[in-house]
């Protein structure tokens, strides 16, 4: 009895781990696709006070500037502090 009450506490935590790492996926990927199709701020993330453009969420964050020249909005991702994507161009 005490191998089965093992196991299944053990699949528990296992479980647990997976569903957080799947919702962080999650909240990655929104503010991804919404910071990407510059749609507007990802909404998991909180902008730093200092109005910078540069948005810190749960691991990951991003930094969103607008060329001057374009006009366009231009944005880096880093994911534990490592960039990760970005599509700064160097037009003026």
């Amino acid at each position: 009895m005490k191998g089965i009450r093992a196991f299944l506490a053990k699949h528990k935590v296992i479980n647990v781990i997976v569903c957080v790492i799947c919702v962080w996926l999650i909240m990655l990927c929104v503010d991804f696709y919404r910071v990407d199709s510059m749609e507007s701020a990802p909404i998991c993330c909180m902008e730093m006070k200092n109005g910078s453009g540069h948005y810190v969420g749960l691991g990951y964050s991003f930094d969103i500037v607008e060329n001057p020249g374009s006009g366009n909005k231009e944005y880096a991702l880093y994911v534990f502090g490592q960039p990760v994507k970005n599509n700064f161009t160097n037009e003026i």
